[in-house]
């Protein structure tokens, strides 16, 4: 069975490799998304960030016995905001416009909204039990 502390272990694991790859490898992957006017540098550095400390946020919230709603639904936000601004990228021709790139954001996207839904889930069957 999965259960809340399971997704948000493994939405932490997603954002802390990703912020690894981000802080290690940003002009590769600013390339990777768009060859020709990728993003800056700068931009996946402070994602990069972001995603670290968004890792460790949820690895601290997988350790107690029962997360808020508020905390659950706070990292279900930030799941939305990513997804959406991935999307939203890529519709835009924004820094994501490689097929390869396309195909990874779009994957990406949907495997954190779907971290997103499935937090609030599985929050919300914990009341009923």
């Amino acid at each position: 069975m999965i259960t809340l502390k399971t997704i948000l272990r493994v939405n932490a694991a997603s954002c802390i490799i990703f912020s690894l790859i981000f802080l290690m490898n940003s002009t590769e992957v600013a390339t990777f998304l768009e060859r020709d006017t990728p993003a800056p540098e700068a931009v996946l550095l402070i994602l990069g960030v972001i995603l670290l400390a968004n890792g460790l946020h949820l690895l601290w919230a997988s350790v107690k016995p029962l997360p808020s709603k508020s905390l659950v639904l706070y990292f279900s936000i930030g799941d939305f905001i990513w997804a959406f601004a991935s999307i939203s990228l890529v519709m835009l021709d924004i820094w994501i416009t490689t097929e390869l790139g396309i195909t990874a954001s779009i994957l990406i996207a949907m495997m954190v909204a779907a971290f997103g839904v499935l937090q609030m889930t599985k929050r919300k069957e914990m009341d009923n039990c």
